[in-house]
Parts: structure tokens; C-alpha cells; sequence
């Protein structure tokens, strides 16, 4: 707790009684009550979590640990939380790759613990408390290996854990490779993310061979001269697969979404369309960023194509 006569932060401990509600503060420097127990109704034992900030009586006092009789009373039901929140609404799973890579996303993350992690860290910035703490980051590489495997092993063909693809009234986007060399995989999904009108119901990295992207492509063939170009070049490293939908079910999204992406051509893209997608991360018609659905009729099929038949491949 901070004092304002003393301008320090006091240590304290906070003793709950949750048959009763009711709470007791005492001042261990000074080994005596700052607060008699008493009954306090609003506060909940699911508030007493480690990093939380808790309103006693107009005092705002920051949870920084527990004793450890407590720590092993809770640790169920904290776990019950954990997977309660995990569970409750969408994930991303990434592998990240790199010399060293465990050590290197730990301390990319910084801190369990928000108000512990350096400055600069994805947790100082972007953390709440030691729940939503934005990511996990496993402690060795016998764990990494074995959440890879958990996260995007197969059974018998089947990935482990499902794409969550809708395929209906959806629109394909393909990040392609220059653009994930680029580093700019980012900043195009925040441009979807961020312009209000869509979501990105799916995504998934694939490595395309070039038989497959010569079929993907096929309704190209004879029409764009830089059709055999486009092949080569999707097949030439890691692309990024999304399923984007409309916000408002009654858009037509493919067409909405094209929108967005711009022209084919990015320098057409930039005096038309600044901030479409390839006026913004496109160099040239082969290398304009994404491929999205042309056909409203083709969304669906596209996004099939990815989610269904290259992800059992």
C-alpha cells in the first residue's frame, strides 16, 4: 500500500475469512492492526488473486504474493482459473523458432508477473496481473517440444487441435511470403483487426508445394500473365492462411474485403487507395502483400482449400 504521510510503500498482510466475509490488515514493521476485522461484503475471494488490486475501505492495496499454507490450499483451485480462462474464448499457438528460442521468448515476455517485468517487455506493456498476463512461455525445451506436439501434433492425419474455420460467408486471405520476410505479418493483421468492419475467424501458417499452389491458383491460369510467377512464389516459403469475415452478417464479404486489400497493383494501390493493405505493404503485382477472393462465389471454396485440404495433408 502506498502512504502518502510517509510517501513509502507499505507491506502489509491481509488476512480473508471467506466463511464470513470478513478481513483483517495488519502492519508487520509496526506489528500492529491497520485494520480490526471486520466484515467486508463486495470483497471476493476470486479478487485475491496474486497481481490484483484490491478497494479496502478506500485503500488500494496491490496483491504482491500469499503465504505459503495459502499457496497450497489454492493451487487447485487457481489451476480450475487458469483453465477456465484459457479455455473461455479464442487462442493463437505460435512455434516460435530460433537459436536459443526459449530463453529468447521468456525474456521477450518478461516477468510472470506484469508489474515485475522489465520495461519494454510484451508483459509490462501489454499485462494486467499474473492471469492475463498475455502469453505463456514454457521454462524448457523438453516443455516446448511437448506443447508443439499438444498444439499442432497429428493423430492418425488429424491435427490435435482442429482449425476453428467456419467456411461460410467468408473470404480468403493469404499473406504471402515476401511479406512474412518482410516481417509485416503484424501490421496486416492489425489492419484487419483494426478496421471495424471484419475478423479473422482462422489462421494458420502453411508451407505450399508448388503442385498445390498451381491448383490454388488454377482459375488464374490463361487470364494473368504472371500466373506461372505467382506459383513459384507462394510455394517459395511460409505464407500465412486466414478466414476473414464481416462483422455485419448482412456484407457481402469477399467483395468488402477486396476492399480493403486494394488493387493488384500497389503503385495503383497508393494513389487510389493509401491505406488499403498493398498500397501499404505491396512492392510490386507479384509481390502486393496478400492474395484475397476475387468471385464471391469463391470464399468458402478458398478457405476450404486451406483449413481442410492442406491442413490434413
Amino acid at each position: 500500500m502506498y502512504d502518502e504521510e510517509g510517501d513509502e510503500i507499505v507491506e502489509l498482510v491481509l488476512n480473508f475469512y471467506p466463511f464470513d466475509n470478513s478481513v483483517q490488515i495488519i502492519n508487520t514493521k509496526k506489528g500492529k492492526n491497520l485494520l480490526r476485522r471486520v466484515q467486508l461484503p463486495p470483497l471476493k475471494l476470486e479478487m485475491l488473486q496474486i497481481g490484483n488490486i484490491v478497494n479496502i475501505f478506500s485503500k488500494l492495496l496491490y496483491i504482491r504474493d500469499c503465504a505459503p499454507i495459502t499457496r497450497r490450499t489454492l493451487f487447485k483451485n487457481q489451476q480450475s482459473i487458469i483453465i477456465d480462462y484459457v479455455t473461455g474464448g479464442e487462442v493463437i499457438g505460435l512455434e516460435l523458432v530460433a537459436p536459443d528460442a526459449v530463453k529468447k521468448w521468456r525474456k521477450c515476455l518478461g516477468a510472470t508477473d506484469p508489474a515485475e517485468a522489465a520495461p519494454g517487455t510484451l508483459r509490462s506493456l501489454y499485462g494486467e496481473n499474473i492471469l492475463k498476463n498475455v502469453a505463456h512461455g514454457c521454462n524448457t525445451l523438453e516443455d516446448a517440444t511437448q506443447m508443439i506436439e499438444l498444439f499442432f501434433g497429428y493423430d492418425k492425419g488429424v491435427p490435435r487441435v482442429p482449425f476453428r474455420a467456419t467456411f461460410k460467408d467468408c473470404s480468403c486471405c493469404i499473406i504471402k511470403p515476401h511479406a512474412v520476410i518482410d516481417g509485416n505479418v503484424g501490421a496486416i493483421l492489425e489492419v484487419i483487426a483494426t478496421s471495424t468492419k471484419f475478423f479473422i475467424a482462422a489462421i494458420a501458417m502453411f508451407s505450399v508445394k508448388l503442385t498445390n499452389a498451381e491448383e490454388f491458383y488454377e482459375i488464374y491460369k490463361g487470364v494473368l500473365p504472371e500466373y506461372e510467377a505467382m506459383c513459384i512464389h507462394l510455394a517459395e516459403g511460409k505464407c500465412v492462411a486466414l478466414e476473414v469475415k464481416c462483422n455485419e452478417p448482412s456484407l457481402n464479404c469477399v467483395c468488402e474485403f477486396r476492399k480493403l486489400c486494394g488493387p493488384r497493383d500497389p503503385d495503383l494501390a497508393r494513389q487510389l487507395y493509401p491505406d488499403s493493405i498493398r498500397a501499404q505493404y505491396g512492392k510490386t503485382i507479384l509481390h502486393n502483400a496478400v492474395h484475397c477472393t476475387d468471385l464471391p462465389e469463391d470464399g468458402e471454396t478458398e478457405v476450404e482449400y486451406f483449413f481442410k485440404l492442406l491442413a490434413n495433408d
